[in-house]
């Protein structure tokens, strides 16, 4: 009755604000396999879709039970004892291809104290649809990494002439002296095409420069970068493109240094 699913917790511990309760810059790179059992299988839970003063957003919410014991097993417990707000469960059922949830609430009173126990049984996790906002994740499994390559700020990054080809997940950069220590300007390989030079990366620190190498940390691929377009990305798969905004809204807006209202 139960599924395979995976924990993902947040490796960052300095991105848990304690007082605001914002995570500003969560690190999700590990993923560890846990047995769980879904609490609310006939439908989904929450608001579900809905539509706000900000568009369409989907608060889809399930619930799922993961016992105690297969929780300390799987997952170490030197830094944390229980799942913890904030974190990710990946189920990789839910609509047909596996969806990211994060635990909005932990309740440990669901045994309701049964039979004089002082640590609960098992746990009652209440997740909902995770919406990802540019956080880190490089947990080596691609249907999860696959999150970032969707939906993150992407770069698409046309190179020249250069030796050596990049590799997934890598970090490039930008150097004077060719360390990253003193790099100005970085991020991480999502894809790379040989044949035509063409490198997206994601996780962008900095702001790349034409005419300097593009350094793999890992790889030490050495291309030199020709052009970019900030606003152009071929592989975004969102319903939103920034170059077709920026395209649409010449004839309407005026972007001018001049002040289109008060007629400057």
């Amino acid at each position: 009755m139960g599924f395979q699913a995976y924990y993902l917790p947040n490796n960052n511990s300095q991105a848990r604000d304690l007082i605001y309760g914002e995570d500003p810059v969560k690190k999700f790179n590990t993923a560890f396999p846990l047995e769980m059992y879904l609490s609310s299988a006939n439908d989904y839970m929450g608001e579900k879709e809905m539509f706000t003063k900000f568009g369409l957003e989907i608060r889809n919410q399930v619930t799922v039970i993961v016992s105690k014991r297969a929780f300390s097993q799987r997952v170490p417990q030197n830094t944390f004892t229980r799942p913890r707000e904030g974190d990710l469960i990946y189920v990789p059922f839910l609509n047909g291809t596996g969806e990211l949830y994060e635990i909005k609430f932990t309740n440990q009173n669901k045994d309701f104290f049964m039979l004089g126990r002082r640590v609960p049984y098992y746990y009652e996790l209440e997740l909902e649809k995770f919406k990802y906002s540019q956080e880190t994740i490089t947990t080596g499994i691609p249907d999860i990494d696959s999150v970032v390559t969707d939906s993150a700020y992407t770069l698409t990054l046309n190179t020249g002439a250069g030796t050596g080809s990049y590799t997934t997940t890598e970090i490039v950069y930008q150097s004077p002296d060719s360390t990253l220590n003193n790099a100005t300007s970085y991020g991480t390989v999502q894809s790379w095409t040989p044949h035509t030079n063409t490198l997206t990366v994601t996780n962008i620190f900095g702001e790349f420069t034409d005419g300097e190498i593009m350094i793999g940390m890992s790889s030490n691929a050495q291309f030199v970068l020709q052009t970019f377009d900030p606003l152009f990305d071929p592989a975004r798969k969102e319903s939103y493109d920034n170059e077709v905004t920026v395209t649409t809204a010449q004839p309407y807006i005026n972007t001018s240094e001049n002040n289109p209202i008060g007629g400057l």
